[in-house]
């Protein structure tokens, strides 16, 4: 992994569950201390084995703001977050500038997830009565007196006897 695999792997754990700022102030963070440290000549590699896993520094974060999910359904716009990475110095541009066009989420849980799903099957199932009802109301002239001529061959038939 590499220092924006990193960097976007922390950022990714931590969406949705704090806020924009605390995510862009550890990236930016953690921009900086890899930074530093392979400044002073230790190998990327080390830097990052000696931070370990992203999503682990993710939980941490997490459970230090407050818990997680506390944001879930909370949308986000971050049209202007490249920018704030720009100003830095130093050959590696922020993460989020990578990116071409704004990055927008919206994450459902709970009660908003099962009134989108609850939504979503009323839809279905409306679209399917639409839909066999207009095959019905196009064969009734049909099956009308098909219906009726079967009615009168079982009439006449009379009794089955088995």
């Amino acid at each position: 992994m590499d220092k924006n695999g990193f960097l976007e792997k922390l950022a990714v754990s931590l969406a949705g569950q704090v806020p924009r700022a605390v995510i862009e102030e550890n990236v930016r963070y953690y921009d900086d201390y890899i930074t530093g440290e392979t400044k002073k000549g230790t190998p990327l590699r080390e830097v990052l084995e000696s931070l370990g896993d992203p999503r682990l520094i993710a939980r941490s974060i997490i459970d230090a703001n407050g818990g997680g999910n506390d944001m879930a359904g909370v949308y986000e716009d971050s049209t202007d977050a490249g920018s704030r990475g720009a100003d830095r110095s130093g050959g590696d541009r922020d993460w989020q500038e990578r990116r071409s066009g704004p990055i927008r989420g919206y994450r459902f849980s709970g009660i908003g997830a099962l009134l989108l799903l609850s939504g979503i099957l009323v839809c279905i199932f409306l679209l399917i009565g639409t839909i066999i009802g207009g095959i019905f109301l196009l064969l009734r002239p049909i099956l009308v007196p098909l219906l009726i001529l079967l009615f009168i061959y079982l009439i006449f038939q009379g009794p089955r006897r088995y």
